[in-house]
């Protein structure tokens, strides 16, 4: 690790309330610090019918102390596993506060989750209880039935109890009639805080064991590509069922003593923008397809004057979504690149921590704290302009130290101390870098590697195409050609002369062995359950 890295981390430990080579708890470091400070605002959460709560951190640490004593009244002690299946609301961070503070291990669900992907989350993690909001207590009921032991289920209700069935608790309810006296662990760094499943996109969902210190791995984020500190006021759109919404524009900033505004109701761009708008909000953290839907709002309104920074992450950020949301007067998108193993190590940062303007299509580089190379399949370096693995110096902090349901794939990623991810990239000489996609995408024509990523920028940026996919399809005399499997806008172009035009910019900008051979037209895209493009769903469809 570098001098520099080790100053980054020194500087992180610094700014916390305890030792973290003595103890160190998420709860305590994200909330509990600033308890004492009665009327800090930690959180605003607006809903769809217009109300909305106000959160201090002292109001958070009570409530969370009461769901602590809750979970211990059921018999739960340090180590059991707490699940959550819950969004955007103020109870995921009062059960994660809660399961963080007394010792217990937090498991995010993702409420988009079916019945066979909770029951297996469930099963794996040897959840003894689980909070569920009332929207999704059906679904759950159905997971619950696939489970060979009984798991006790609080329910946070709707109006009159909706949602409530028998052999429940109610969550508000409980916490009424249970004082603020919870149990507060002495958790160290080590200690696992959270189980996090990965999406699960190539194969069964693995298991992320994150200790209280992963908190700190994402913090340098916060600070440097965020960008956010206890004057701003940032607008989290990640879902915290996901790392990128519990920790990286969850935890993080909170640590920080950054308050957040969170909307509690389904994607809806004008309401968004409502409550960028009202709230006064400063930044924006979301992923790229929430803002190619926010151009509406952005185009009839204009840009919210508060409104300095914007980031993006979960997936590609494309020039057609970057240039149309800085082209409306809306700040520049910092792009960002992170895994659940290790943390976010790539983004375009802040002027402040020495980071250029952000251009479309590309990455300022790691993120301070982070060493990230590119290797080959030996691992070994590969010249400027090759592309690469993504591999990751083991740095002093990162999200996870392990797969617990998959011990020997976690080993597998390992070579001595770098961990080597499926992405490929290619980093330019003047240092900034392109993402290409996973290893598994890649599409093999002619004796050629195409990135899906390469191509798909270009056929979005046509006014034609509303959103593109590409993947490998067979090719007529053998071997495989690229398939351009398109979303079309609302345009005059006949679809000849679309596809014309399409392989005529791929073969200018990408080459003429990445040129589309096939083109499909569909609806909309498949995509997962965080709005990641599911390529292996169009390849079986070729």
């Amino acid at each position: 690790m570098s001098a520099r890295d080790e100053a980054v981390w020194d500087q992180v430990e610094a700014g916390l309330s305890t030792d973290p080579a003595e103890e160190l708890n998420t709860a305590q470091e994200a909330c509990g610090r600033y308890a004492a400070e009665r009327g800090r605002l930690a959180l605003i959460v607006r809903h769809a019918d217009g109300s909305s709560e106000r959160w201090t951190y002292r109001e958070l640490d009570r409530a969370a102390a009461q769901a602590a004593r809750m979970f211990a009244g059921a018999g739960l002690r340090p180590g059991d596993r707490v699940a959550g299946l819950l969004s955007r609301q103020v109870e995921s961070w009062i059960v994660a506060l809660a399961a963080w503070r007394s010792g217990l291990v937090y498991v995010p669900l993702f409420c988009g989750f079916g019945t066979d992907a909770l029951a297996y989350r469930l099963r794996s993690s040897r959840a003894a209880l689980v909070v569920v909001d009332h929207r999704w207590r059906e679904g759950l009921g159905d997971a619950l039935t696939a489970l060979d032991d009984e798991l006790a289920v609080v329910t946070v209700t709707g109006e009159r109890g909706r949602g409530l069935v028998r052999g429940d608790h109610s969550f508000w309810a409980e916490l009424d009639r249970t004082g603020a006296d919870g149990p507060v662990a002495p958790t160290v760094a080590g200690d696992p805080a959270t189980l996090l499943f990965t999406s699960g996109t190539t194969g069964e969902p693995k298991s992320c064991v994150m200790p209280h210190s992963a908190l700190l791995s994402v913090i340098p984020f916060a600070r440097n590509s965020l960008g956010v500190g206890p004057r701003d006021l940032l607008y989290t759109a990640a879902d915290p069922g996901w790392a990128y919404g519990l920790y990286s524009t969850g935890a993080a900033p909170m640590a920080l003593g950054v308050p957040r505004v969170l909307y509690s109701g389904d994607f809806d761009p004008a309401a968004w923008w409502a409550v960028l708008r009202e709230e006064g909000v400063n930044c924006l953290a979301a992923a790229p397809s929430a803002y190619r839907k926010l151009f509406g709002p952005l185009t009839r309104q204009g840009a919210v004057p508060e409104l300095t920074a914007a980031a993006a992450a979960g997936e590609p950020l494309d020039a057609d979504v970057a240039g149309r949301w800085a082209g409306g007067g809306a700040p520049p998108i910092r792009d960002g690149y992170g895994l659940s193993e290790v943390g976010m190590v790539l983004a375009d940062l802040t002027t402040a921590a020495g980071g250029d303007a952000p251009e479309p299509g590309t990455l300022g580089g790691p993120v301070p704290g982070f060493t990230v190379r590119l290797v080959d399949a030996e691992c070994r370096p590969v010249a400027v302009g090759e592309s690469g693995l993504i591999a990751v110096e083991r740095p002093r902090y990162q999200l996870s130290t392990g797969y617990e349901n998959r011990p020997e794939a976690w080993a597998a990623r390992w070579q001595d101390d770098l961990f080597v991810t499926e992405d490929r990239a290619v980093v330019r000489p003047d240092g900034r870098w392109r993402f290409l996609g996973r290893e598994d995408d890649m599409i093999v024509t002619s004796g050629y590697n195409v990135s899906p990523v390469e191509v798909e920028r270009v056929l979005g940026d046509h006014p034609g195409v509303a959103e593109a996919a590409a993947v490998a399809a067979p090719g007529s005399n053998g071997g495989s050609v690229v398939r351009a499997v398109l979303v079309r806008a609302d345009t005059a172009v006949p679809v000849a002369e679309l596809e014309r035009q399409l392989r005529v910019e791929v073969t200018r900008r990408v080459g003429a062995h990445a040129s589309p051979r096939v083109f499909d037209y569909v609806d909309a895209l498949p995509r997962n359950e965080v709005g990641k493009l599911l390529r292996v769903a169009l390849r079986r469809g070729a």
